[in-house]
């Protein structure tokens, strides 16, 4: 005699079972597919234009930051901003006291520059105004 509730029970048992790897496979799925499609970026309306609509000119953020070459010649030391050149830490100090402080300055020295160079045009950074002083070594 053939016992039919015994292959019910062992029927049962199998239809409810769920596989577990491929469950893992589903989550892991979704998960990657959420992870790909959210946006994880600032919506537009919320970045600053590059147009000005008003006042001109040319914004603080838009400005490079001042450098001052520091060298060392025979006559001393040297504080070059650009084309011009200054030989002492009073008048580096008043030559940046003319120059917008909003955007900093860096300090850039040769080599041979002794530190006590950078240390002056820090200083002359630091009583002409400026917040943002920073020391950049050269690139070559």
């Amino acid at each position: 005699m053939i016992s039919f509730g015994h292959k019910r029970a062992v029927r049962a048992r199998r239809l409810g079972a769920l596989p577990l790897i491929s469950l893992i496979d589903v989550v892991f799925l979704l998960l990657i597919y959420f992870l790909v499609t959210s946006d994880f970026s600032q919506e537009e309306r919320r970045l600053p234009s590059a147009v000005q609509t008003e006042g001109g000119g040319v914004r603080a953020v838009e400005l490079q930051p001042q450098i001052i070459d520091v060298s060392a010649d025979t006559g001393g030391l040297r504080f070059t901003i650009g084309q011009v050149v200054v030989r002492d830490q009073e008048s580096l100090k008043g030559l940046l006291g003319r120059l917008p402080r909003e955007p900093g300055v860096a300090v850039r020295a040769d080599p041979d520059a002794p530190v006590r160079g950078v240390a002056m045009a820090l200083q002359a950074a630091k009583d002409a105004g400026f917040e943002k002083r920073s020391y950049v070594p050269r690139a070559d």
